[in-house]
């Protein structure tokens, strides 16, 4: 359903306004072999001094109990949780990339952010103490470009969705 052709969300039963927004998208669970190339060229391009897993915007979590590698990065919510927790108001939106946005000088660190996010997607820096998310590498995710199993995605919600049915249909052939 469209409004003037923006998308109309469907969330807890009410209608929301959203962008439409490239954002990463992960395949499917399956797909990560947990080579985790995409922290170490994250941390690399946004650190500048080495890699560290730890300070990259993007997370590969192992389940080993369930066999699925997964990787977390922000998905760009149509309502972000971690804006309305924030007590400083030290986060917003990028309205043209959809990124959430830090103020550092207003951030203390207190996590609340971290706390109301429901896909523990926003993390704290490790030196800084302040939080740090995804920020698209301004429109050309580096974490995409060197997946090395093409596990990640960088698209909008029709681009994954026109995917999603392609492969869809290709195993019902089989």
């Amino acid at each position: 359903m469209y409004n003037e052709g923006i998308p109309i969300c469907w969330a807890m039963s009410r209608a929301e306004v959203c962008m439409e927004y490239r954002r990463i998208y992960v395949k499917s669970p399956d797909s990560c072999t947990g080579c985790r190339m995409c922290e170490m060229v994250c941390s690399l391009m946004h650190e500048k001094r080495g890699v560290n897993p730890r300070m990259s915007r993007i997370r590969v979590d192992f389940y080993p109990e369930k066999g699925i590698i997964t990787p977390k990065v922000c998905r760009l919510c149509a309502t972000p949780a971690c804006i309305e927790a924030c007590p400083e108001m030290a986060l917003s939106r990028d309205e043209t990339s959809g990124v959430i946005l830090l103020d550092a000088d207003r951030c203390t660190g207190c996590g609340a952010c971290q706390e109301a996010c429901p896909f523990d997607a926003i993390f704290m820096h490790p030196e800084t103490k302040k939080v740090i998310s995804c920020d698209l590498c301004e429109g050309d995710p580096r974490c995409v470009r060197y997946c090395m199993n093409n596990t990640l995605l960088y698209l909008d919600a029709k681009g994954y969705k026109a995917l999603k049915e392609k492969e869809r249909h290709s195993s019902l052939r089989k």
